[in-house]
């Protein structure tokens, strides 16, 4: 794939501990099952749309209808599940 296009370059992610981050998710295998979990890099900030600003009401909801059905819908822990809703209430 690396030579498809000079500037675009492919890495393989190696595991560590039992654990391998891709896209949003964060899947942890254990011995016979795999867990996800939401993923966000280092550089994620969660900064939305400020409400009294001038944008349609769709688009400062956008962000926060995203989050609210990737919980609904992504099979994670209900702990994690909270920490996601403790993060979208924030």
């Amino acid at each position: 794939m690396n030579n498809i296009h000079k500037r675009l370059e492919y890495k393989l992610t190696e595991e560590e501990n039992k654990n391998i981050n891709y896209l949003d998710l964060s899947i942890h295998r254990g011995n016979n099952n795999l867990q996800l979990g939401i993923y966000g890099k280092s550089t994620q900030t969660d900064t939305t749309i400020l409400f009294i600003s001038k944008h349609p009401l769709k688009h400062k909801l956008a962000a926060y209808n995203f989050r609210i059905n990737r919980i609904l819908s992504t099979p994670i822990t209900e702990q994690t599940r909270q920490q996601e809703w403790d993060i979208i209430c924030t």
